[in-house]
């Protein structure tokens, strides 16, 4: 039974490569807007792809029996060539789990690159409703891109026979491009909605995710963002295929819509009743 894959997102985030599908508009703050959607976009990715990776190492973690006693400390060498370093707090939990992706990194399946460490305090196996992970970094970067802040995963049992986790996220990212800082505060329900018929192997599930965030863009700038229909991954594909966002900042609201569930790069951002098709970048 798969029992801990609960937040594999697709790594992405929103380019600037456009096909115009109606007028384009040449103010300024449509395009600032445009961007503030970008920034909160790249920040939910970075938050979904660090959780994902790091649940690889933990199920591996969780099912290996430990030969060492509370309190003590093992340590091992992770699916993808990754320190971890694992203290039993308790008998068998919670357990301290550390995973620390060296100075020159380590890529994972999506092609991003980790470096630092990430810190996490599991309560117990995942599927006991109730149980968590705690996440906190430690000169942690994705692709360069500084990762603070923390994180928090617990799972809530089954809503009409899907299993769904409670992810709370409270993210600053340092861009590796201009230094500048984009900070996100999220609260979302993820849900498994498909297991795609293979119900031993997790990364090809579907899910969808609901909920809303309030943030601060890399221009200084505050906003809030909905999820207005659910957002669907779908299994290793690396942006999100279905579901739409409204984002609002200074009361003026942009949306971005990621399609039909069709596999593609593409979707829509709406702004003052003008729409542009832009294409998703990892």
């Amino acid at each position: 039974m798969k029992t801990k894959n609960f937040w594999a997102i697709a790594a992405l985030t929103v380019g600037l490569t456009t096909v115009f599908s109606a007028c384009t508009s040449n103010d300024p703050s449509d395009e600032t807007l445009t961007t503030t959607a970008q920034d909160e976009v790249q920040i939910s990715s970075m938050s979904d792809e660090v959780i994902t990776d790091a649940d690889e190492y933990v199920n591996v973690i969780l099912i290996t029996p430990a030969s060492a006693p509370a309190s003590e400390m093992q340590k091992v060498t992770g699916p993808k060539g990754a320190t971890v370093t694992v203290v039993n707090e308790g008998n068998p939990f919670p357990k301290l789990i550390t995973i620390d992706y060296g100075t020159e990194g380590i890529t994972g399946k999506r092609g991003n690159v980790f470096k630092g460490k990430i810190i996490i305090r599991v309560s117990n196996f995942m599927l006991i409703k109730g149980s968590s992970r705690n996440y906190t970094f430690e000169n942690f970067s994705v692709n360069d891109n500084q990762v603070k802040g923390t994180k928090s995963v617990t799972y809530n049992g089954e809503t009409n026979g899907n299993k769904n986790w409670t992810v709370v996220v409270s993210d600053t990212i340092v861009k590796a491009t201009d230094s500048k800082m984009i900070v996100s505060n999220s609260t979302r329900i993820r849900t498994r909605i498909s297991d795609n018929d293979t119900p031993a192997i997790f990364y090809d599930d579907k899910y969808s995710i609901e909920g809303s965030a309030t943030g601060i863009n890399a221009h200084g700038v505050a906003y809030t963002m909905t999820i207005t229909k659910p957002l669907v991954i779908d299994g290793v594909w690396p942006v999100f295929v279905e579901g739409t966002m409204l984002l609002t900042s200074e009361k003026r609201s942009v949306i971005t819509d990621f399609g039909d569930g069709t596999r593609d790069m593409k979707a829509t951002v709406t702004v003052n009743g003008v729409t542009k098709t832009i294409t998703l970048r990892k």
